[in-house]
């Protein structure tokens, strides 16, 4: 598979992963809908702080990384593609981790969908990493 075309699918995966925590900044049921389901019911003006402060820069980095792996779609050398697409899986699996821990430890984590999406970027990463062509 071509690597710009995984990193295509990637950005889409990344669009949609980041996708509640967007809408979130500028919709207040959705921010309610994700702070019950971390905080319960009854929460504290700082914890809506947090969590708005949490999905701001969390949602900043995500789109950087969208823009980045866009930027990329120029490269014309396949190894640097390959190491681009291992260095954005290692990334991928560090915003993955806290999931991951905290879903086996039964703590409030990510939608199951949002881990999945994650783990298949995760995937498609390696796999350009270690076949992906031009």
């Amino acid at each position: 598979m071509r690597i710009k075309t995984i990193f295509i699918i990637v950005s889409i995966l990344l669009i949609f992963q980041v996708a509640p925590l967007i809408l979130s900044l500028f919709s207040v049921d959705i921010k309610t809908m994700l702070i019950a389901d971390t905080f319960g019911s009854e929460v504290s003006r700082d914890a809506v702080l947090m969590f708005e402060t949490f999905a701001f820069v969390l949602s900043s980095v995500i789109i950087g990384i969208i823009c980045l792996i866009l930027g990329s779609l120029s490269i014309r050398d396949l190894s640097a593609l390959r190491r681009l697409s291992f260095l954005l899986f290692v990334i991928m699996g560090f915003l993955a981790l806290p999931d991951l821990i905290f879903g086996i430890s039964g703590k409030p984590t990510a939608p199951i969908p949002v881990i999945i999406a994650n783990l298949l970027t995760m995937g498609i990463l390696l796999y350009g990493a270690k076949r992906g062509n031009i």
